[in-house]
Formats: structure tokens, sequence, C-alpha cells
């Protein structure tokens, strides 16, 4: 297999025995550098033949069936100028005897095309059938340009433990970038190991400067946005990371879900792609959008009703008439249990929200079983509500903040670590107020309530790229970030 160093050689190579439609069981790597010592360099050709014998025995004695395939890759001997000519014949006559005996497909990579024919020349003066009769040689260029970005997303994921690009400042935008600059350059140089390499050196480059940055920076932050309407759970399935066995990123918003609501409108000057990869994953800042149920809303807003201030009466969200039908109409209809604080703390402690503060595993899902669908369907009418309220400012939502704040910090109150406050400056951002701050002691978690009935997912992706810009424009001014991200 003749081929440029560095143009993916190995790592094709290595892929053949995924390829389930190819007949080989097993690829055997032979480094031909370790055979022997280097002062007894004339003893490689005898040692390589061994190893092969070896090989070829041990993999046939147990595998007997008629598609057993093995394939035999010769590494590190990519020319035979310092072997002596009557070695260099001996080693193929040996080897054309064992592809007799055996079924054996030999792979020898070489990255000179002159070493290539100097092969052929001393193999064919021992046997004219030692190579493929149709593809003597394989002059293998690599894979086409165009896939190299596509290559280095799954090369990332795969030894990172399926984590994107994203995660790791880097974005769709830098590997194309690459590419272009790659397909300038002559073809000689079109090597994907080079791509790889300099990726990894951009990787590198960037998160050593927000390395500096985060030094100044006392505590991480990150801002939870949570949607509360009754379809909320299936809007947010889009945008954001379903990932419960990676609990420290579950929820964590998506980038490219994201970034498709960004497109060539007013929001691409705030949002250029460095900038987002940043705002969702970094140190300074996370990204989370979840869900809060509605009927959890709902009830924590009713048992807390007295201790927020909220300026309705327990009569009043209970009222309600009914027809000779069984039909229920009123402004809020909340089912009288919903007003006991112990049944409210035990609904919020199966919430994602709840659950993401103590790192327990979220299990995504449509929940449409049980008594969730009878519980989001009674709390339907009163959230409805309740957003007309904040809308016509007949209560403000801070009020409601200040119920879901304390409802959390009763359920969390067996736990510690965890100090709930509403409608508090953020202690390093000086124009930021999030609904809720949890100040915990390893990061600050901004909670930010979505109060609203628009259920479309361009209602919320339009919500958390507003708020987003607000919180990195704090730390663009306060911590000396630049906006454009040109690093």
């Amino acid at each position: 297999m003749y081929g440029v160093s560095g143009v993916g050689k190995s790592t094709f190579i290595s892929s053949l025995q995924f390829q389930k439609y190819i007949p080989i069981k097993e690829i055997i790597s032979i480094d031909a550098s370790e055979l022997i010592q280097e002062d007894n360099s004339g003893l490689k050709l005898k040692e390589l033949i061994k190893t092969i014998k070896k090989e070829a025995i041990n993999f046939f004695s147990e595998n007997n069936k008629s598609n057993d395939k093995l394939c035999i890759v010769i590494d590190y001997l990519e020319n035979l100028k310092d072997e002596d000519e009557n070695h260099v014949r001996a080693f193929f006559r040996d080897l054309n005897r064992h592809l007799r005996k055996y079924e054996i497909l030999i792979i020898w990579p070489v990255t000179e095309r002159e070493d290539l024919e100097n092969m052929q020349n001393f193999a064919e003066s021992v046997s004219s059938t030692i190579f493929h009769r149709r593809i003597p040689v394989i002059n293998f260029t690599g894979p086409p340009i165009d896939e190299y970005p596509n290559i280095a997303k799954k090369t990332i994921m795969f030894f990172n433990e399926a984590k994107t690009c994203y995660d790791f400042q880097l974005n769709d935008h830098d590997f194309e970038d690459l590419k272009i600059s790659y397909q300038q350059q002559p073809q000689e140089k079109h090597l994907i190991r080079e791509y790889l390499k300099d990726v990894r050196g951009l990787w590198e480059k960037r998160t050593n400067h927000i390395s500096q940055i985060v030094k100044s920076i006392p505590k991480p932050t990150e801002v939870w946005f949570i949607f509360s309407y009754p379809k909320a759970e299936d809007v947010v399935a889009r945008f954001a990371k379903q990932t419960p066995d990676i609990i420290d990123e579950m929820w964590n918003a998506d980038y490219k879900s994201l970034f498709a609501y960004i497109g060539n409108n007013q929001r691409a000057a705030d949002w250029k792609p460095q900038r987002l990869t940043l705002a969702l994953s970094s140190r300074m800042l996370t990204t989370k959008i979840m869900y809060l149920p509605t009927n959890a809303l709902v009830s924590c807003i009713a048992a807390y009703l007295n201790d927020a201030k909220i300026p309705l009466t327990r009569q009043e969200l209970i009222e309600f008439q009914e027809d000779k039908k069984g039909n229920k109409t009123g402004k809020y209809i909340v089912p009288k249990h919903w007003f006991q604080k112990k049944i409210v703390q035990d609904t919020l402690k199966t919430t994602p929200l709840y659950l993401q503060l103590l790192n327990i595993p979220t299990r995504p899902g449509s929940r449409s079983s049980g008594t969730v669908p009878t519980a989001l369907e009674n709390a339907k009418q009163a959230f409805e509500q309740f957003n007309k309220d904040i809308s016509t400012k007949t209560i403000s939502d801070h009020r409601f903040n200040h119920a879901i704040c304390l409802a959390l910090q009763n359920a969390l109150s067996d736990q510690p670590g965890f100090n709930f406050t509403y409608e508090t400056k953020h202690p390093n951002l000086e124009n930021i107020r999030p609904d809720i701050l949890v100040d915990t002691d390893k990061k600050l978690i901004c909670l930010e309530f979505c109060y609203t009935n628009n259920n479309t997912p361009g209602y919320l992706a339009d919500y958390v790229l507003r708020k987003l810009n607000q919180y990195m424009k704090q730390l663009e001014d306060n911590f000396g970030i630049p906006e454009d991200f040109s690093w």
C-alpha cells in the first residue's frame, strides 16, 4: 500500500476489521522495528518471516472455517535498502511458500514510490504470483478533503466518550475554515494527520487563552433556563443533551440546535460561533435548558402563596363552577391538596430541576402514564391565568420566583451546601439579577424561569439567546473577554 506519510494508511487498515462485508476475522500488526536489536539488523527479515509463520499457525489452529481470513500488516519496514539482496530474495521465497499454504492477506505500507518498485522487483524474481493479480499495489491518497471536518468531529467523539467538538470550544466554522486553507495547498500537502494536528493546535490555543481568563473568576457560573408550559418537555428535548449517564452534561444546551436560530438575521452580529461555544460550555459559563412540570410550578405558587406575598387568596385559586356535565369553569381551579407544602416538596423531588441540583441522573422521556397526565391537565388553567396576570402586570413574576425559591429551599433543607436567594445581584456580574440564585460550594447557578404559553421552538431559542447575550456582555465587560473571539 503506497501513500505518503500522514495520509491515513494505518487508520484505514485498522478499520478493515469493522467492515463486515470484508472476510477478515483478525488483523495482526507486526512492528518490524521491534523484531531485533539494531546491531543485528541483518537478521531482521529472518525474524519477520518467523513471526508471520507463527501468527499464521496460531490463527489457523483456532479458526477452521473457510471464511476465517487473516490479515497481517508489516509496520515500520518501509524500505529494504539496508538489507542484503540474498536475504531479501530468501525472504520473498519463504513468504511465497507461506502464502501458498495459508490464506493470508499481507498489507505492507510504504511511503516512497522507489522503495515500492524495488520490493516488487525482488518479489517478482522469486514468484510472479506473490502479489494480487489485479491490484498488486493500492495507491492510497486518503479520504477526500471534503470529509476532513466530519472525520475530525468523529475522532473527537471517539476518544472523548461521545463528547462533541462544541464541548471543546470548537465549532463547525473552525473545521470548515481549516478545510478551505487545506484546499488552497498543493495536493501532496492534503494529509488528514496534519489536519487533525491543526485542529488540536486550535483547541490548545483557544483553551489556553480561556484558562488565563478564568483565573480571575472566583466561581464558575451556570445558567439554567426553566420552561413550564404543558409541552415543555418535548420542546426542551430539541435543545438539551439527554445524557443521564453523564450527570454534569445532562440538560446542557446543544450548540447546533441553538445556532440554527442565529442564521443570517440580526442575532448573527451578537453570536459569532466562537462566542456561542464559550457561552454554552466553559468554566466561565455553562448553559442548561430544562423543564419544570406545569403542576410542580403551580403547586409551588399555591403552597407558598402567603409566604411570597402573592396578591391572591386561597379561595380565588380554588373557586370554580361545574355544569351538569361535570365541566369546570373558573379562573385558576387549583386542586386543594396542592396547597400542602409537604406534597409540593415531594412533587419537586421528582423534577429534573431538583435531581440535577443533587447530581442525580434524570431519565428523560414523555410522561404519558400514571397520574402525571392528570396533574398536568389540572395545572393548565392556573398556568394560563398566571401568565395573564404577569403580562397584564396584575402580579409581578418576582412573586412567583419567590414562591419557587422558598419551595426549593424547603425541599433541600436537609442537603448542606445550598444557599437560595431570589431577585438578587450576581456576586461577580453586577448587572445580572437572576430569578433565583443558587450559591453552592463549587459554583453559582442562575435559574431563569420563562413564564410563557408560547411553545414554539423558535420562542425558546430566542429567549435563551437574548438572556445569554446579557450574561456574555457582563463577562466581556468584567473580565476582558474579546467579543470577536478570533483566536
